[in-house]
């Protein structure tokens, strides 16, 4: 066992303001991928063509700016061919999120939709007071990633322009019945759990921060071999002393208990997603790999639908508008001329 250990409950604010100014305030994140605009690539780019929408093109820069931020993630969380599958599909969904971007930009155009300096204006306070940040605060903030303040106005009055074509060709056309919220409010009880609680066990087995893909796939091939003991029914308390590389392994692997929020993102998925007794496949977190055991569930009881209605109404108008999305945006690239160069 390695004598450094470390403890994986707490989640810490992300220190960098790359995932703070992100301009998609104004934007319907859930109906497109919102890939951070202050994201810049930091390899050197040859420009090219890699394609063209409607006689617009995409330019190579535009497309390593735009997938940065998810190279950066998928190079992290995976290693040997399957990185490689990995970035191959990070390129792809960057590609297609540039190509709507145009398509979106070209309809408010036709639709002769205008943003007045007042909007942006409003926009770039909003941002600032979500990120307790004054005007010299922003610009610091902005020309730390690579961004003048400027193009920050520029990229902003784009946003806004896509989320008012969006509006009209997409919420304008969503409507939800009160038979549509009763339905779903059946349908997704689960969502609905009032002071739900799991107790969880967990074995860590450490990545180094600049650790090699060989490194990694070592340290996921013991991790790999602990999970078959696990699975086979070996004590897993025994395995958390034994194996696991977190202060928690002297107590068997034990956590304690934890509502939503609580815990690394990553654990509360795999935990919520269990029943008592149940343990996970491998688990990847910034600390390393993780398998999971859930010991208890306790004080889950669904919340009374009138209590959640207004909850349940945002949630479906959602999941409406991205199907109402796609379909719009289908038909968009349908009757485009798309040229792709990659």
């Amino acid at each position: 066992m390695v004598s450094g250990r470390w403890s994986v409950v707490s989640r810490n604010r992300p220190s960098g303001l790359l995932t703070w100014l992100k301009p998609c305030f104004y934007f319907f994140i859930l109906l497109a991928p919102c890939f951070s605009l202050l994201a810049k690539a930091k390899a050197e780019v040859i420009d090219r063509v890699v394609a063209v929408v409607n006689g617009r093109a995409v330019a190579l820069s535009e497309l390593a700016e735009r997938e940065a931020p998810l190279v950066k993630q998928a190079s992290e969380a995976f290693s040997g061919p399957e990185k490689e599958k990995k970035l191959a599909e990070v390129r792809k969904r960057a590609l297609e999120s540039l190509i709507e971007d145009i398509l979106l930009e070209l309809e408010a155009e036709k639709a002769g939709m205008k943003v007045s300096e007042r909007d942006i204006d409003d926009a770039i306070d909003d941002v600032k007071k979500q990120n307790s940040l004054d005007d010299e605060g922003l610009k610091v903030a902005l020309k730390r990633e690579g961004l003048i303040y400027e193009g920050y106005r520029v990229q902003i009055k784009r946003q806004i322009q896509k989320s008012r074509v969006i509006g009209q060709q997409v919420r304008s056309k969503v409507s939800v019945s009160e038979k549509d919220l009763a339905e779903y409010y059946e349908r997704n009880q689960r969502m609905f759990m009032s002071d739900a609680e799991v107790k969880v066990s967990h074995i860590l087995f450490l990545v180094p921060e600049k650790a090699s893909d060989a490194e990694i796939e070592n340290v996921k091939k013991q991790a790999l071999e602990v999970l078959d003991m696990a699975g086979k029914g070996k004590d897993f308390a025994e395995l958390a002393r034994e194996y696991s590389q977190d202060v928690s392994a002297k107590e068997g692997g034990s956590l304690g208990y934890f509502k939503r929020g609580q815990i690394l993102p990553a654990i509360e998925g795999a935990a919520f997603s269990l029943k008592k007794g149940e343990i996970s496949d491998l688990v990847r977190t910034t600390y390393g790999f993780h398998i999971i055991r859930v010991d208890d569930v306790r004080g889950a009881s669904p919340e009374p639908f009138e209590s959640v209605r207004e909850k349940i109404r945002s949630a479906l108008t959602s999941e409406m508008m991205e199907q109402r999305y796609k379909e719009w945006m289908e038909e968009l690239k349908k009757f485009a001329i798309i040229e792709i160069k990659l």
